[in-house]
C-alpha cells in the first residue's frame, strides 16, 4: 500500500506533460465508449425502420414475380420504397439482390443500410452497416373483395387524404396494389369499390335494373291558355283604373279574364291576367282593368303607353293552361310535373293538379300565373309524381308539400328484407332529392382487376353528406354476391358462394355514427325534420339495419370475410362496438386512430386476403 501511495505522489509531482496526453486519450476512449450506446440505439432504430420498409416492399411487390424483367423491376421498386419509407438522407439504404421462386410464390429481397455514427467515429468507426432480408410468400387463391368507403362530410380534409393514401399510396403499397395482382394467372384478384354517404350511386347504367325503371313521361304536343281572337290595343290610360282602348269590337264580355301581351312603353301590363270591367257597347271599344279578384288596377305609376299590344280571352277564368298529350292516362286530381316545354317556359319545373281531363287533353290547375301570355312552340313532358316516377310529390316532416326528383342513387330494400336477393326479384328503393343534387357524385365500381380504374375512382373521391352506413355495407355485400352477377359485365361477375380456391371479402370503413335512413326513397323524419324529410319513418334505423345485414352475411353457408375498420372514432363506443360485432371475429376488426393506423390496417387486411406471409 505504501508503494502505491508513493507512486501517486510521484505522478502528482511529474511535470513532463505525459499525464495530460494520457488523460486526453482516455477521455476520447471514454466519450466514444459512452456514445457508443447512443450510436447503437440510433442504428437499431434505423434498422427496425429499414426492416419494416423492406417487409412492405416484399409484400407489395410479390405480385410482380411473374412479370417480364421482374428481378430488375422489383429491385428498382424496392429501392424506391425503402428510400421513401426511411425518409432520412443520412442513412444509405441499398437493395442488393432479388431472388424469385415462381413455383413457391416467393420473393426474397436482401438489402443493407449504412448508418453514420456520431460518437464512435472518434475511434475511427465512421458508420455501421446492417444486413437485411425479407421474404414474402403468397397463397394460391382467387380473391373477390368489395371495399365500402365512407365519404361523408366528416371525412373531409386530412382524413380523406389519409384514406386515399391508404388505398393508393405512391409507394405502391396501398390496398389496391397489394390485393390486385398485375398478373391474373394462374389465380385472379379483383376489387370492387363502393363510395357511400347519404346513399350509393349505382350509375345510370344500372339504376333502372337496381331500383326499377322510372315511369315513362307523357309527351306534350300542344299547349294553350287562350280562346277566340286576339284584339289589337290602340291605347292605355294612366288612371285608376287604367282603361284600354281596342281597334275593334271584342268577343269577350265583362267578367271575362284576359291577358295582355306585346305592349311597348307600358310593359308592366304584359303577361298579366285581368278581369274585364266597364266594357263599352259601341266604338271606341274600351274596358277598365281589374285584378282577377275584382279590384281596380291603377296604372298611374306605370310607364307611358307607346304602341302595340293585344288582348285575348283566357280559356278558363284563372287562365290555366290546357295541354294536349294523347293517351296521357292521368285522372282529375292527379299531380303532374312539367319539363322541357319550349316557348311556354313558365311551366317548366312546376307541379300541377290535373283538372278537366279528356283522353288527350288536361288542364294544369294554377298554371295561369306561370305561363299565361306565353306562346307554346314545341316539346314538353308530363311526369307522374307517385313513388316510382321521375318526380315524387310527398308531405314533408313540416307538413308542407315537396316535390323531389329521382337520381341514380339507390337506398333500402322496398320491403326492408336485408339480404342479397337479386334486384330483379326484390328492387331496392329509389332516392329522391332536391334536383337530384344530393346523390353522391362517385359511382360504384364493380369487381375489376383494372388497378388504374380503381385508383382513378379513389383519387376522385370527395366528402359530403351524412352517414347511411347500412347502405354502404349492403352494397359491399351485393358487389360480391352471385345473385347480383347478372347486372355486371362478364369480367365483373362474382363467382358463386363456396367456389373452391376462392376468398370473398367485404371491407367496411367508416368514421362515424350511422344516422340516416329512408322512407319511400326520401330521408325519413327521424333523420331530421324539415322540408327535405318525408313525414314517415323507416321501419328500422340505419344502425339496426346494418346489424341485421352483418348477421345475415355471417349466417350464409359460405360467408364472405367481413372486415370492419373504424377511423378516428375516438370514444364513440357505440360505433366501435357495432364494428367489432359486425366483423367476422375480433381479428377482423381494426380501430384506426390516425392515418398511419389506417394505412397499417389496410396492409394487414391485404396481407390476410393474399395469404401473404413474411417467411423470412
Amino acid at each position: 500500500m505504501r508503494r502505491f501511495t508513493d507512486l501517486l505522489k510521484r505522478f502528482r509531482r511529474d511535470e513532463s506533460g505525459a499525464f495530460l496526453v494520457i488523460f486526453a486519450l482516455l477521455a476520447i476512449v471514454l466519450i466514444a465508449t459512452s456514445g457508443a450506446v447512443v450510436d447503437f440505439t440510433y442504428t437499431q432504430t434505423a434498422r427496425s425502420r429499414a426492416q419494416n420498409a423492406l417487409d412492405s416492399a416484399a409484400l407489395a411487390l410479390q405480385s410482380k414475380i411473374n412479370d417480364a424483367n421482374a428481378q430488375d423491376d422489383i429491385k428498382i421498386e424496392a429501392q424506391k420504397i425503402m428510400t421513401e419509407r426511411l425518409a432520412d438522407s443520412a442513412i444509405t439504404a441499398q437493395v442488393n439482390t432479388v431472388t424469385i421462386d415462381t413455383t413457391q410464390g416467393k420473393l426474397n429481397i436482401q438489402a443493407q443500410i449504412t448508418v453514420p455514427t456520431a460518437f464512435v467515429q472518434l475511434v475511427g468507426i465512421k458508420s455501421i452497416t446492417a444486413q437485411l432480408t425479407s421474404e414474402a410468400t403468397q397463397g394460391s387463391k382467387n380473391i373477390e373483395v368489395a371495399v365500402a368507403l365512407d365519404t361523408t362530410g366528416s371525412m373531409s380534409g386530412q382524413k380523406l387524404t389519409d384514406l386515399k393514401n391508404a388505398m393508393t399510396n405512391s409507394s405502391n403499397t396501398g390496398l389496391i396494389d397489394v390485393v390486385v395482382k398485375d398478373t391474373q394467372t394462374p389465380t385472379y384478384s379483383k376489387m370492387a369499390i363502393i363510395p357511400w354517404s347519404n346513399a350509393v350511386n349505382v350509375g345510370s347504367t344500372y339504376a333502372a335494373s337496381v331500383r326499377g325503371p322510372e315511369t315513362a313521361a307523357k309527351t306534350i304536343t300542344a299547349a294553350s291558355w287562350a280562346t277566340g281572337s286576339a284584339y289589337a290595343i290602340s291605347g292605355v290610360t294612366k288612371a285608376s283604373p287604367g282603361v284600354v282602348t281596342l281597334t275593334s269590337k271584342p268577343s269577350f264580355a265583362n267578367g271575362d279574364t284576359v291577358v295582355i301581351t306585346g305592349v311597348t312603353g307600358m310593359t308592366q301590363l304584359n303577361g298579366n291576367m285581368y278581369k274585364v270591367s266597364s266594357l263599352t257597347t259601341s266604338s271606341p271599344w274600351k274596358f277598365s282593368l281589374q285584378t282577377t279578384g275584382g279590384s281596380n288596377v291603377s296604372t298611374w305609376f306605370y310607364s307611358t303607353y307607346w304602341s302595340g299590344g293585344s288582348v285575348q280571352k283566357c280559356l278558363y277564368s284563372n287562365c290555366d293552361i290546357t295541354v294536349t298529350s294523347a293517351g296521357h292516362g292521368f285522372a282529375n286530381g292527379d299531380y303532374v310535373h312539367v319539363e322541357n316545354v319550349n316557348g311556354m317556359t313558365g311551366l317548366n319545373g312546376n307541379t300541377y293538379a290535373v283538372a278537366n281531363k279528356t283522353s288527350s287533353t288536361l288542364e294544369l290547375s294554377g298554371s295561369g300565373s306561370d305561363a299565361a301570355g306565353q306562346t307554346y312552340s314545341s316539346g314538353g313532358n308530363l311526369y307522374c309524381t307517385l313513388y316510382g316516377c321521375s318526380y315524387y310529390r310527398f308531405t314533408n316532416a313540416s307538413g308542407g308539400i315537396t316535390v323531389y326528383k329521382a337520381n341514380n342513387c339507390a337506398t333500402e330494400r322496398l320491403n326492408h328484407s336485408y339480404d342479397d336477393t337479386a334486384p330483379s326479384t326484390n328492387y331496392l328503393d329509389f332516392n329522391y332529392t332536391s334536383g337530384g343534387s344530393d346523390c353522391i357524385t362517385q359511382e360504384i365500381q364493380p369487381l375489376t382487376s383494372d388497378k388504374t380504374a380503381l385508383r382513378t375512382l379513389v383519387n376522385s373521391l370527395s366528402a359530403s353528406g351524412s352517414t347511411a352506413g347500412h347502405l354502404g355495407l349492403a352494397w359491399g355485400w351485393y358487389m360480391i354476391s352471385p345473385n347480383f352477377a347478372y347486372l355486371w359485365p362478364t369480367a365483373s361477375k362474382p363467382a358463386a358462394y363456396g367456389t373452391s380456391n376462392l376468398v370473398k371479402a367485404v371491407i367496411l370503413m367508416t368514421d362515424g355514427q350511422f344516422n340516416l335512413q329512408y322512407c319511400n326513397g326520401v330521408l325519413d323524419q327521424a333523420s331530421g325534420w324539415g322540408s327535405g324529410h318525408i313525414n314517415c319513418n323507416s321501419i328500422d334505423d340505419s344502425r339496426s339495419q346494418a346489424e341485421t345485414i352483418c348477421t345475415n352475411i355471417k349466417s350464409l353457408t359460405n360467408p364472405p370475410i367481413l372486415y370492419t375498420v373504424g377511423f378516428d372514432l375516438g370514444a364513440d363506443t357505440a360505433s366501435l362496438n357495432f364494428l367489432k360485432n359486425c366483423a367476422t371475429d375480433a381479428n377482423h376488426f381494426f380501430d384506426a386512430e390516425s392515418g398511419a393506423d389506417l394505412d397499417t390496417a389496410f396492409k394487414q387486411i391485404a396481407q390476410d386476403l393474399n395469404e401473404l406471409r413474411l417467411s423470412k
